[in-house]
């Protein structure tokens, strides 16, 4: 999946949940990733190896 592509899934889902372009612009996106990845129970991924 390219960057952008992840990016606007990212923006859209979080749309979706009521969240505004601000309120997304503002989080701090790599502990949200972090986050993410835990509940998900992925295995670990590095910022360097999605973009």
């Amino acid at each position: 999946m390219e960057p952008q592509e992840f990016i606007d899934r990212l923006y859209l889902a979080l749309l979706e949940q009521g969240w505004t372009m601000g309120e997304i612009d503002f989080m701090d996106i790599i502990y949200y990733l972090k986050l993410l990845n835990k509940k998900l129970g992925a295995e670990k991924v590095y910022i360097d190896n999605i973009l």
